[in-house]
């Protein structure tokens, strides 16, 4: 049968339509709404109800309304719609398909039947029996579920009875079951989802593990939106050996440049002292241009990160150091201030020296009125305190006086003599002072040429040779009846020469737009020293050699690409009968755009350290990513850590498993994430701390 197609155009604003069957009677004044268009096969009017009867595969449309069905009736006076057979409807909000829907144009509720819908921008899908359309954004769902998943049958999904969603904000349900594709595997009795895109409060996914260390352990955190520039997250973890840690971490965002991270966690344990930390970093500034940072590591006790820490950098550190950082900077002169606290976490720390606090105080080098000669000082500060030992302070000055003897583009030699003033007042009532000379001497020079490549994106490359010479020196003062609180109070004679060479290789890049970027792919130096008292020294004891040539340090650093990197140092001893390398080390990583890079780390000191670190992390095997990481002692021929990781990455949710290895602790985690809610990554008590970890 040849479709016949009726469109009706209802004019609603200022214009004035009517169906006329009776004109007086009939004329429907609809001023000041949208135009609707209805197109179907066929089409009928029943001018007592003022309802229209649209069959054979309708479309109804109102500004940007879109109601198509099989057939359809539509009371004009009401709004309301009936359509059955294939309904789709679409409105900015989203999208609702099933078998029936009923929905009022005016008031924009409606009732759909044996269906689906699917929010507009947002990976959100709702299934049901029923789905009652309360408003723009409300919905009701009657034997249900919902997922971020796409698909006839997703990968998981929430179902109940009956549920209340808000897009943009919420879903609500009671007595949920949590299905893998149709089978349920888990009930909940209570559940609040994001129903949104936006960062938003609510439960992370948990973490559950086994530790040989701190037993089972169980993980649950809390995100809390406090304001578009502040968040917070609650923790909780369950650990059988050691009891419940508790945690709160705050971040923060306060103006243009002032942010930071805190994050404080308290353990209670049965049967000893509970124990603490407090980290946490911050970046800003104060009035009067005064500039703030924090760099804050606290625990309790020795022993917390042994316990607590699940990464290699955590659980082996010696020290807990929070500093708290000031500086004022003027055209001529930068003051600073810290307070620096340090806890011994190898040994008892009573003895532990701290700074609290330290002041800087440095001038810029100016010349002297018109002069050859240049002048600049440095003024410092230090309070010394600990609990146990000597304490004290010292205020040392050095002004310093140079000239440029050669000054050209090509060659400079900068000659230098200096006076360190050091002043004392001891817990002892002790005040003393002792000035020391100091001279120096360097003479550097730069020479470079540039090269014409005209390749497809390397344009120029520029060579540059920098070789250098200097001398310094200190004579030999009596200090022993200094206090000694650091190396600044013991300083030793010397007579050096020093001298090294660097190359570097800087290529300018185009790209297609002619955005120029330099990039310097090769730095190579050589440098090494020479002691003239050590040459000098009276051997003491038969086999006794003089020294006097520092190891040769070699150093290159290779940056292929923004992918990959190779560092590599190595010292070599000159001196006569030895000729062998003292320590090497090398670092490099290589990468690529698609998720896999390979890190590696090795470290060589003659006779005390040989250790290898490697990560590696791959996506060859989508949608399942690796990452294999190992730190291995060569002197000892022991592991000290070996970390198997395995992620399943589907489109809407994601499996984690990871097990660690090390000499004391194996462990096991099982974690996994949802579109829309994140997870809880690491165990509470030491996240901001490998979290800190993560941006030094």
């Amino acid at each position: 049968m040849i479709r016949s197609a009726l469109t009706l155009l209802l004019l609603l604003g200022l214009t004035l339509v009517a169906v006329v069957a009776d004109a007086q009677e009939e004329l429907l004044p609809v001023a000041g709404e949208e135009a609707v268009s209805l197109d179907a096969g066929s089409l009928s009017y029943d001018k007592p109800t003022d309802t229209y009867h649209a069959g054979g595969g309708v479309s109804l449309k109102r500004g940007t309304l879109e109601l198509r069905a099989e057939s359809m009736d539509w009371n004009r006076s009401s709004g309301e719609a009936e359509a059955t057979g294939g309904v789709y409807f679409k409105a900015p909000e989203g999208v609702m398909e099933g078998d029936a829907l009923r929905y009022n144009l005016e008031t924009g509720r409606g009732l759909l039947s044996n269906g689906r819908a699917f929010a507009a921008g947002q990976s959100f899908h709702i299934a049901g029996r029923e789905i009652e359309k309360l408003g723009v954004q409300e919905y009701r769902v009657s034997d249900g579920t919902f997922t971020t998943c796409e698909g006839e049958r997703p990968s998981w999904k929430f179902g109940a009875k009956e549920f209340r969603v808000t897009l943009g904000g919420y879903a609500r349900a009671s007595h949920v079951l949590f299905y893998i594709k149709d089978i349920p595997v888990l009930y909940i009795p209570y559940i609040v989802y994001p129903a949104k895109t936006d960062r938003e409060s609510g439960l992370l996914m948990p973490r559950y593990g086994f530790s040989s260390r701190r037993g089972t352990q169980f993980s649950l955190a809390w995100y809390q939106v406090l304001a578009r520039h502040l968040d917070a997250t609650f923790e909780i973890d369950y650990m059988s050996k050691f009891g419940i840690g508790k945690g709160l971490e705050y971040r923060y965002i306060l103006g243009e440049d002032n942010q930071g991270t805190f994050h404080g966690y308290h353990v209670t344990e049965a049967g000893r002292t509970d124990r603490y930390s407090l980290t946490g970093q911050h970046q800003g500034s104060l009035p009067a241009g005064v500039r703030l940072a924090a760099d804050v590591d606290f625990v309790s006790s020795r022993d917390y990160y042994a316990d607590f820490g699940e990464s290699y950098e955590i659980y082996t550190r010696d020290k807990a150091q929070t500093v708290f950082y000031l500086a004022r900077n003027w055209e001529k002169l930068n003051l600073s201030g810290q307070f620096r606290y340090t806890k011994d976490l190898e040994q008892e720390s009573e003895a532990t020296l701290q700074r609290l606090p330290e002041l800087r105080l440095a001038g810029i080098t100016e010349r002297v009125d018109d002069s050859p000669f240049f002048l600049r000082f440095d003024l410092e500060g230090d309070h010394f305190w600990r609990r146990k030992g000597e304490k004290g302070g010292r205020v040392m000055l050095r002004p310093a006086l140079s000239t440029d003897l050669l000054s050209n583009p090509l060659f400079a030699l900068v000659p230098e003599i200096g006076y360190r003033e050091r002043l004392y007042s001891t817990s002892a009532d002790d005040f003393q002072r002792q000035g020391l000379f100091d001279f120096g001497a360097r003479a550097s020079s730069q020479l470079s040429r540039i090269y014409s490549i005209d390749g497809s994106s390397v344009k120029r490359l520029r060579h540059s040779i920098e070789p250098e010479i200097g001398y310094s020196f200190i004579p030999s003062v009596d200090q022993s009846s200094l206090p000694e609180f650091d190396l600044l109070d013991r300083i030793g004679p010397e007579s050096r020469l020093s001298y090294g060479l660097t190359n570097r290789f800087t290529a300018r890049l185009e790209s297609e737009s002619g955005e120029r970027i330099y990039h310097e792919f090769l730095y190579l130096r050589i440098s090494q020293s020479f002691d003239f008292r050590e040459s000098r020294r009276e051997l003491e004891f038969s086999g006794d050699t003089r020294r006097p040539f520092s190891p040769l340090l070699f150093e290159a650093v290779i940056r292929p690409s923004r992918w990959s990197y190779l560092d590599l140092d190595a010292s070599y001893d000159t001196n006569s009968g030895e000729n062998r390398l003292v320590d090497y080390n090398l670092r490099g990583s290589l990468a690529d755009s698609a998720g896999n890079s390979l890190y590696l780390d090795y470290r060589n000191r003659r006779g005390e350290l040989e250790y290898l670190a490697a990560v590696l992390e791959t996506a060859l095997l989508n949608p399942v990513y690796l990452r294999l990481e190992d730190r291995y002692d060569f002197l000892t021929g022991k592991a000290l850590e070996s970390l198997v990781g395995l992620e399943y990455r589907a489109r809407c949710w994601s499996f984690f498993i990871t097990y660690r290895e090390r000499p004391d602790d194996q462990e096991v985690l099982v974690s996994f994430s949802l579109g829309g809610i994140g997870r809880v990554a690491d165990l509470g008590a030491t996240r901001s701390a490998a979290a800190n970890d993560s941006q030094k």
